[in-house]
């Protein structure tokens, strides 16, 4: 384990020794990361990172200077990540320090060993592990919600290639029988789906149709008492198998009713936290997709919207914020485009990028003075992926 000289905001630089230090483990979900940190670096709130070891998508940022430690493994390991909490303890003595939610992974580790990163110091302002995996589990979230009106996507119990095309969801985040993170599937065509039903982890899987409609996300922050505040995402551009969103913006609530049932089952089972809902509308019909309890990835629109992360602790509402920011992570697109995929567009697209051209200047998540240099690794990693494509088809076409 190292520790880092850091320029994050030392109680020497005038914040007292009481004061509350948020903690992120780095080295995944990078663009929530980085927009929680811009947030932070504007308030002059105190954070700190634990990096992963190598290949830290951080470093490439000015956040690199937040650095405090070094995650000695290259995996997930709770000695190693205690081990790093001594070093913040030891180097903010008095500091309140508490965790992050920013990535699924860590967030189960976490939660699976509360008590004793409890007992090294830091505070874990989460839903205990039980609710947590209820939420975040595609299988039980969907059945908590169906209880509450809330419609779903037809289940395919026995799905056959004329259910073409369908999604192939996992029941847990993680495989219960060989403790693999689980991701889901679009399968469109009849090969795909005969090697999909071939495979391994077909049992950890169930099936649902496929829906193609306007996309929204559902932006919420649940305080432990109190009406909770809502924000609502139009998702726009998609990489492809439902990976991470390109192109989004702000947008009012599709249906008043919907939000109501949602509220409802969030309430029921007494969640508080940030959390992202995933809908999909079809003939004027909302669908339940998938929720992420924690910060997602275009987090920085929902900041945009007035979403502090700091309210995790002090319960705070979201403030006023913007009604139609857009965001946008060019490099992303240039990946998904190079390396041969097709990003999912939605509806509504070019008419929503046409009617706000000035909002595409400064929506771009990286094309900012503190991570241009992620930025153009990003762009110059699509260039290789791109030149090395192009170079089978070269050298495939002339044997």
């Amino acid at each position: 384990m190292r520790l880092f000289p850091s320029s994050s905001m030392l109680p020497g630089n005038g914040l007292m020794a009481d004061t509350t230090r948020y903690v992120i483990f780095s080295g995944a979900n990078e663009r929530a990361v980085v927009a929680v940190c811009r947030y932070f670096q504007r308030h002059g709130v105190a954070c700190s990172l634990v990096a992963r070891p190598g290949v830290d998508a951080i470093r490439k940022t000015r956040f690199a200077r937040w650095i405090d430690a070094v995650r000695s493994l290259d995996c997930l390991d709770v000695d190693d990540m205690l081990g790093a909490l001594a070093l913040l303890k030891a180097r903010y003595p008095g500091q309140r320090l508490v965790f992050l939610p920013t990535a699924e992974s860590i967030i189960r580790l976490v939660l699976d060993n509360r008590d004793s990163f409890e007992s090294a110091g830091l505070e874990v302002p989460l839903v205990d592990k039980t609710l947590y995996e209820t939420i975040s589990d595609k299988a039980s979230f969907l059945a908590l919600m169906e209880q509450f009106g809330v419609p779903l996507p037809t289940r395919l119990e026995h799905v056959s290639p004329s259910d073409l095309p369908v999604v192939a969801k996992p029941l847990n985040e993680v495989s219960r029988r060989t403790g693999r993170k689980l991701y889901p599937e679009l399968i469109f065509t009849a090969e795909a789906l005969e090697a999909f039903l071939a495979s391994d982890v077909v049992e950890d899987y169930f099936f649902q149709a496929y829906l193609d409609g306007r996309s929204y996300y559902f932006l919420a922050f649940f305080p432990r008492q109190g009406a909770p505040a809502v924000r609502y995402q139009e998702n726009l551009l998609q990489q492809p198998n439902g990976k991470s969103m390109l192109v989004a913006r702000l947008c009012d609530c599709p249906d008043f009713d919907i939000e109501a049932h949602l509220v409802r089952g969030f309430q029921s089972v007494g969640f508080f936290g940030f959390v992202m809902v995933e809908l999909i509308e079809v003939d004027g019909v909302l669908h339940l997709i998938e929720a992420n309890p924690r910060f997602w990835g275009p987090f920085e629109l929902a900041i945009k919207a007035g979403f502090r992360p700091d309210a995790i602790v002090d319960g705070m509402q979201a403030e006023g914020g913007s009604s139609n920011a857009l965001y946008l992570w060019t490099s992303g697109l240039m990946l998904s485009l190079l390396a041969g995929g097709r990003p999912r567009r939605y509806p509504q697209l070019l008419r929503k990028l046409v009617s706000h051209p000035m909002a595409l200047f400064g929506a771009d998540i990286y094309l900012r003075k503190d991570t241009l240099r992620l930025l153009g690794h990003e762009l110059s990693q699509a260039l290789r992926l791109g030149f090395v494509r192009a170079r089978r088809r070269v050298v495939g076409g002339t044997q």
